[in-house]
């Protein structure tokens, strides 16, 4: 018994006995290295669930997260390569299709996760710091770290930014290690994690011959080792990329390097409208898309209608911007200038999201000071300081100037800042304890022109010089209105949008979105009145013009129309839909041959846009050629696809996930129907049949599919499938009475006669035994109205 007792004692004590034994046996800096980390944790963990509660947009990405999301959804889908070249790097997509795949594609999974990651970059920060620069900075460094709001803000977006935190630390790291004790498997490692971070952000790409520079200063006069220890970093780097190179090369066609989006934001930062922090192409404003940009460069290469590759597309825009700082050397210093003053300054600058809106969403952020006013003008100080330390430490000094010559080569917003932020909180730690180290060593003179040196540099850093800084919420509010347009929340909607147009005179769009509102409730009055205030607000607007003239059509006014669909194109040659529009329009008139023009105009020079070659079909096929039509429509199932997401058409995207956008996946059901619809006429009820199947499948939502392939099955004596596919169309539309009288003589022949009474009789239509079995249905164009 007494046995017992004392093993049931040690038993409860054991799992305490353990604890205090692990607490006992690791250092100080491992505790405090898990004390940093637990503490960035819980901040984080507060801050991701008072987002997710206050904040409606939470889980509804939008501008680059949506990107990412429908990226990472595609890769975690299973397709993998994808199809043309990458237009952004790829692998936080890749990064965020693993977390997809792992965890069902749960956004809760991938912010909690780069919290992780964030919460361990604080760690690594204590780590590094209090290997380089002592306990003191490595303490002060972390802690500003774990509670800096910019990096939690950051982490909780489906952004790349936050990755690139860990990965320049340890990049940093590596080659302090590997300078320590050189040899050539240290420098390999350090060149795998540069090609890592290159195909993150491709930027960094620019740190090579800076890699190089600084060795030069570790190896002075051993050239050939120096020239052994730096083609390991640079084979390390091209290990990398070299698989992202091939797979753009053999499954994109077109040899980029990682991604072809540089020339277009090369050109957004150098441009004579350009301000420096704005990711707006001039010609085309803040809404900018790609297929703009390829649209711009192909008509001044003289090259509309034909491919004109990303890498190309790219090479013109890079062009662009030489030639503005070439041609206007003076404009281009003083935007230089702005963009360092920028990168500098201690005011956050916002991209996709206002960074200072979301304060609102999350109370503990009153404990995550924005914390650039004090690190921006203490880490240039720290510079200083680093500067008179060994060679080794150079690569810190080297790395933040050099990353931020690829920034301001650009343009400047926060989260491209981010990647050097550990290293210049580390740096301002260091000033601070240094200047502590000069008041309690009473070091009069180094104090002095310590502080002399901080008065300009803080003048510098927070003095809000060109006025980016301002508490105006409109765009805020706007983006708000557009996660509850999105969610289906119209009221809500409309109440955000109300408020962005009372904060600004002009809110791109605000005003457009109003009026899609009201023209989903069948409200045209105020439809119109709201595209037309987008008009009168914000001056020249394609969207708004290409709306109006769908209101016109839709009120049978056709000269209106026409002119509305006119100005659009006059301000938006390449707008697609109101080409669409100018169609219709024409048909209206009866002008068939200009409509058809207008088609055969649109597949020469846009040959992926599927609707244009819809249109050549339709045309042909109501005017009795259904020879000329068949070749049309077949055009559309044989093309492939085109991907909207990798070739960044966020207007596509967010149109296609509205009622009223364009939707490429549904254009061969389309196809599918009208073919259906031609086998019918000739006599091919076999192949109809087959047709409306495919075409159902496309288009479940599609009543007149599912009417069509219920008259098949019923010419065919599959009466049970007819039925069934009646029943669909008229969940679909219930209001249509000539599917109820075709349901109904599909009852009558099985024997159902009562039920098919009642059906003829709620039909409005006489029974008539000879009527014919098909009926064309009247077409409804779906997903062409207006987009979002």
């Amino acid at each position: 018994m007494l046995e017992s007792k004392q093993n049931t004692k040690i038993l409860l004590v054991g799992p305490n006995i353990d604890i205090i034994t692990f607490m006992a046996k690791i250092d100080s800096r491992q505790k405090w290295t898990l004390a940093i980390f637990f503490t960035a944790m819980a901040l984080r963990l507060i801050y991701f669930w008072q987002i997710k509660s206050n904040y409606p947009g939470w889980d509804t990405p939008t501008i680059d997260p949506l990107f990412h999301d429908l990226w990472a959804k595609q890769i975690a889908g299973g397709n993998i390569l994808g199809s043309g070249p990458f237009f952004r790097a790829p692998f936080y997509a890749y990064f965020l299709g693993l977390i997809y795949t792992l965890f069902d594609s749960s956004i809760i999974a991938a912010k909690i996760i780069q919290h992780i990651i964030g919460a361990t970059s604080c760690s690594l920060i204590f780590s590094f710091a209090d290997k380089y620069f002592g306990r003191r900075v490595a303490i002060i460094s972390s802690l500003v770290s774990a509670f800096s709001w910019v990096f939690v803000y950051f982490e909780d977006e489906l952004l790349l930014d936050s990755l690139l935190v860990p990965i320049s630390l340890i990049l940093v790291w590596l080659l302090i290690r590997a300078s320590e004790k050189p040899d050539f498997r240290k420098f390999l490692i350090s060149g795998l994690v540069l090609g890592l971070a290159a195909i993150t952000r491709p930027n960094y790409l620019a740190l090579l011959p800076i890699i190089l520079i600084w060795m030069l200063s570790i190896f002075p006069r051993d050239y050939r080792r120096l020239f052994s220890l730096f083609l390991a970093v640079s084979a390390g780097c091209a290990i990398m990329i070299l698989p992202v190179t091939l797979r753009n090369i053999i499954i994109g066609h077109d040899t980029v390097l990682i991604a072809s989006q540089g020339g277009i934001n090369f050109y957004i930062g150098n441009n004579p409208y350009a301000n420096g922090s704005s990711a707006l192409v001039p010609e085309f404003g803040p809404t900018w898309q790609y297929a703009d940009c390829e649209y711009l460069a192909k008509a001044e290469s003289d090259r509309l209608g034909r491919e004109m590759k990303p890498s190309e597309v790219s090479s013109f825009y890079f062009t662009r911007g030489l030639r503005f700082i070439l041609h206007n050397p003076a404009a281009s210093l003083r935007l230089m200038i702005k963009k360092f003053v920028l990168f500098w300054n201690s005011y956050e600058i916002s991209n996709n999201q206002n960074l200072y809106f979301f304060r609102s969403f999350a109370p503990v952020t009153a404990l995550l000071p924005p914390m650039m006013f004090a690190v921006s003008p203490l880490s240039i100080l720290g510079l200083w300081f680093l500067f008179k330390m060994g060679p080794k430490y150079k690569i810190i000094l080297y790395f933040v100037f050099a990353y931020m010559l690829t920034v301001i080569l650009f343009f400047v917003n926060s989260r491209f800042r981010l990647p050097v932020l550990p290293f210049l909180i580390i740096l301002a730690a260091l000033a601070v304890v240094r200047l502590a180290d000069y008041i309690k060593n009473r070091q009069k003179k180094p104090l002095a022109f310590a502080a002399i040196a901080l008065l300009p540099l803080f003048a510098l850093t927070n003095i809000d010089i060109y006025r980016v800084s301002h508490d105006n919420y409109a765009m805020s509010h706007f983006s708000l209105g557009n996660v509850y347009l999105k969610k289906r929340l119209t009221d809500m909607a409309l109440k955000e949008y109300d408020t962005a147009t009372k904060m600004a005179p002009c809110v791109p769009s605000a005003h457009l979105n109003r009026g899609i509102i009201y023209f989903g409730r069948m409200d045209f009055p105020n439809a119109r009145k709201e595209f037309e205030m987008e008009l009168e607000t914000c001056g020249n607007s394609a969207q708004a013009h290409n709306n109006l003239s769908v209101l016109d059509r839709l009120g049978k006014n056709s000269l209106g129309a026409l002119k509305h669909s006119s100005l659009a194109l006059e301000q938006s040659p390449q707008y697609l839909e109101a080409y669409v529009n100018q169609i219709l329009a024409l048909r209206m008139t009866g002008a068939d041959d200009s409509a058809y023009a207008v088609a055969d105009y649109l597949t020469r020079l846009f040959p992926d846009y599927l609707p244009a070659w819809y249109f050549k079909g339709k045309i042909l096929g109501d005017n009795g050629r259904d020879d000329l039509a068949e070749p049309e429509y077949k055009t559309i199932i044989a093309r492939d696809p085109v991907n909207i997401i990798e070739k960044y058409d966020l207007s596509t995207i967010y149109s296609a996930q509205t009622d009223y956008g364009y939707k490429p996946d549904k254009m061969p059901g389309l196809a599918f129907y009208e073919l259906g619809l031609i086998a019918v006429r000739q006599g091919k009820i076999d192949s109809a049949l087959e047709l409306f199947l495919k075409s159902s499948k496309i288009l479940p939502d599609y009543p007149d599919a599912w009417t069509n392939l219920a008259l098949a099955c019923d010419h065919n004596r599959m009466y049970g499938d007819a039925l069934a596919a009646f029943r669909k169309s008229l969940e679909l539309d219930p209001d249509n009475p000539l599917t109820y009288y075709n349901l109904g003589l599909t009852l009558g022949k099985t024997g159902m006669i009562r039920e098919a009474a009642e059906l003829r009789s709620d039909s409005g239509f006489l029974y008539n035994p000879h009527r014919p079995v098909f009926r064309k249905i009247v077409y409804k164009y779906p997903g062409l109205k207006t987009p979002l």
